[in-house]
């Protein structure tokens, strides 16, 4: 696998992300801010590199119900746990505070739960899980919105949507070998219960042509 050099990626992020959504079908215009959010969010992800591999929506069962991780990327150099938010106007937190506030141009208050404090409770259900240590995760906030102020956030991993790319890319320490890696995949994957394994339509298909193959066996005989 190649080591990349975060030193070389100014103005390599657009170019590779136009190729990409051009072959993906990637480009479509966006109805609302949060749709542009997503779009922008997914337009990032997929202008990485292919040993990088993207794991959207992911859902886990927890002792409480489920939980959901936003985007999951195996990669050579490690898993990053992506959490997105579509908050706008000035926001304040810090890593180890609990709640956080957002204030909007009209003066309005609000608070929300920790978005650090939630994403490591989802590595945390991604370790119970799978059983993958966790040095070798690494979790980053990213806000979509932008309209969000991130001048009083203290977070060295909370980051606009801009800088995903080059966040995620600075790691560049291999610590996976390709098959290390696709099993760290089909791990996630047995565990999500949204994956298209475990989606119902799929387990009825197959349901269909086993019944299909069966039905043709007894008319033979």
């Amino acid at each position: 696998m190649d080591i990349y050099d975060s030193n070389k990626l100014s103005g390599r992020m657009n170019k590779r992300m136009i190729e990409k959504n051009i072959q993906t079908g990637g480009e479509y215009k966006a109805k609302v801010s949060g749709d542009f959010g997503e779009y922008e969010i997914s337009s990032v992800l997929k202008s990485l590199p292919d040993c990088y591999h993207i794991m959207n929506n992911i859902l886990l069962k927890t002792k409480k119900g489920s939980t959901q991780l936003d985007h999951v990327i195996v990669s050579p150099f490690g898993v990053f746990v992506v959490e997105t938010k579509n908050h706008k106007g000035m926001i304040f937190g810090d890593t180890m505070g609990r709640v956080w506030t957002q204030v909007l141009r009209n003066g309005a208050h609000n608070t929300f739960y920790s978005p650090v404090l939630q994403n490591a409770g989802h590595m945390e259900n991604l370790y119970r899980h799978i059983g993958l240590k966790r040095e070798l995760m690494t979790g980053m906030i990213v806000f979509t919105n932008p309209e969000a102020d991130l001048r009083n956030v203290n977070c060295p991993f909370c980051m606009r949507t801009e800088s995903l790319y080059e966040a995620i890319l600075s790691y560049d320490r291999q610590v996976f070998t390709e098959k290390q890696m696709y099993d760290v995949i089909k791990r996630i994957d047995s565990v999500n219960t949204s994956s298209y394994l475990n989606d119902r339509k799929h387990v009825e298909y197959v349901k269909s042509i086993k019944e299909r193959k069966e039905r043709l066996k007894n008319n033979r005989k």
